[in-house]
């Protein structure tokens, strides 16, 4: 999370869908950041957690002490960092990183998550909810379904690829992917927004993707 940022129409996106969830299930996710550009000040911070829904008592702004995500190429404090937010005790996770998860680093590490680091924190949870922004992945998706996004697409054949269960709430700009180490951990989640979406299935068929 950038402050560049926020309460922009994202931030706006990520609050719906939490509020589309049931208290049950809402209550129960606890909030990483994921900032590249503190410290933020108190006032920001509470802004946020107002705006996404999450209060302060379950936002962690600064797993292992870092005020910002350590990069790829800080190898030590990387690693502290992803087994701080695994440490963080509660069953669900939500991640707010810039850009969103990939299966490699690239030029801008500390604005994403690996895959594999998806699965260390879900060692100690039921199901983690990742941001992800709009991109263009370079690989072919043939079978991709004609309502899914492509580049949810390709997000959710890199987790399914890893062995973990996964379905997103799709919007042309950004995306929310629901993903847990089998397919009982997300499905509250999945349950809770078709409850929600219910009496509009055209809605549950543009916005609910899964791969398999």
């Amino acid at each position: 999370m950038n402050r560049e940022y926020l309460l922009d129409s994202l931030d706006g996106f990520k609050a719906l869908v939490v509020r589309l969830l049931p208290a049950s299930v809402s209550g129960s996710i606890a909030s990483v950041p994921m900032t590249t550009d503190g410290p933020w000040t108190d006032a920001e911070k509470a802004v946020f957690e107002t705006a996404i829904g999450i209060p302060g008592d379950r936002t962690f702004w600064t797993p292992g002490g870092f005020v910002n995500v350590p990069a790829s190429n800080e190898r030590e404090a990387r690693a502290t960092w992803v087994n701080a937010v695994a440490a963080i005790d509660h069953p669900y996770l939500f991640l707010d990183p810039d850009t969103g998860f990939y299966t490699h680093h690239n030029a801008h590490s500390e604005r994403n998550v690996l895959i594999d680091e998806l699965s260390t924190m879900l060692r100690s949870r039921k199901a983690l909810v990742v941001y992800r922004h709009q991109y263009w992945p370079n690989a072919m998706l043939d079978e991709r379904p004609a309502h899914a996004y492509q580049y949810v697409w390709h997000g959710l054949c890199m987790l399914r690829n890893a062995g973990l269960a996964a379905f997103a709430y799709q919007s042309r700009a950004a995306s929310f992917f629901f993903v847990s180490r089998d397919p009982e951990g997300i499905e509250p989640f999945d349950v809770g927004l078709r409850l929600a979406l219910h009496g509009v299935p055209a809605v549950i068929q543009r916005r609910l993707v899964a791969a398999g």
